[in-house]
């Protein structure tokens, strides 16, 4: 087969080199000069599926591809995919769910972990040249407090799993999309409102998508709501926490602290949670690991091939684009 008759895949930013091998076994491969809205439409009107990391695929893009048949998310977040634009189209966009949710998980307990017994803060101590005397905040036990996990999907289960299980917590959690029969595991719980949670859980773990309804989810009334002793995990998306607002709790004590790996402007330049105290920051990184990025390469690949062979996608998370007509 040649390349022209081989159909064009466009890989909008680095990805690991084994999804690209894949690719090349059924597909020509093009990268846009930069991964910003002109750079990929300049290059999108041949091209038969793309394959995107954070890249804004905007309607602007999905116009300027009239080949395109299917947008292949390199992880979970699609918000900076139009998906309802693509749906129009007849497009299904399709994401990675079961690749990186181990390493979510495990950066998230351990955030979880290291905000709760203020590791950071003692670090800065020695790294101070001083030593106990210098650390008079609180350090709790996990055992008997209540874990709270926002989003009962495949990630918010490993975490509160591994909490209740590894630790001896109890579990809660708050999905308004779950029912009591989807919580199985002894000690732990659904919540029926998010309120609920938060008045109870020591620890609270957010596992959301981000869409108009979780937009700062964990605003102002949410903080206000949990205990002094409470630490919030952020792993999923940036812009379901309040920033201002949670730097605000962290000056005045109403919480414990926090753990952040994600932020509404990435880099966070200008977030307020930069100056604020008792919290541990990390680069979007939680779900980038050695095994996790192979594993995502891996499925989008195939998930790809799946859809250009004319099968139906796995994974896909608008099925009415597969009954919409183009």
């Amino acid at each position: 087969m040649t390349d022209g008759d081989r159909p064009t895949v466009m890989v909008t930013e680095s990805i690991d080199p084994a999804g690209i091998e894949y690719l090349r076994k059924f597909a020509r491969v093009v990268t846009p000069a930069a991964p910003g809205e002109g750079a990929i439409m300049r290059k999108a009107r041949h091209v038969d599926a793309m394959l995107v990391r954070v890249a804004p695929i905007t309607s602007r893009v999905i116009d300027a591809a009239p080949r395109l048949r299917h947008i292949q998310k390199h992880g979970v977040g699609v918000d900076a995919i139009d998906v309802d634009h693509a749906t129009a189209r007849g497009i299904p966009v399709s994401f990675t769910p079961e690749a990186n949710a181990t390493a979510v998980a495990e950066h998230a307990v351990t955030a979880a972990l290291a905000a709760f017994k203020r590791l950071a803060v003692q670090d800065a101590i020695v790294s101070a040249g001083k030593w106990r005397p210098a650390m008079i905040l609180p350090v709790h036990e996990l055992d008997g407090r209540t874990a709270g996990v926002v989003g009962g999907g495949r990630i918010g289960r490993k975490v509160i799993h591994a909490l209740v299980h590894g630790f001896g917590m109890r579990g809660l959690i708050f999905d308004p999309y779950l029912t009591p029969e989807d919580v199985t595991d002894e000690g732990i719980e659904l919540t029926a409102t998010l309120p609920e949670l938060l008045r109870q859980a020591d620890l609270v773990s957010l596992h959301v998508p981000l869409t108009p309804a979780t937009r700062h989810l964990i605003d102002a009334e949410a903080l206000a709501a949990m205990r002094p002793t409470a630490v919030l995990v952020n792993t999923c998306r940036g812009p379901v926490v309040d920033e201002a607002a949670l730097a605000e709790a962290l000056w005045d004590e109403r919480i414990a602290g926090a753990a952040i790996d994600v932020f509404a402007d990435e880099p966070p330049l200008s977030s307020p949670l930069l100056e604020a105290p008792n919290v541990l920051l990390t680069p979007h990184f939680a779900g980038l690991t050695v095994e996790s990025n192979r594993r995502m390469a891996l499925h989008a690949a195939a998930e790809i091939q799946r859809v250009l062979a004319g099968e139906p996608p796995r994974w896909c998370i608008n099925p009415a684009a597969l009954g919409a007509s183009a």
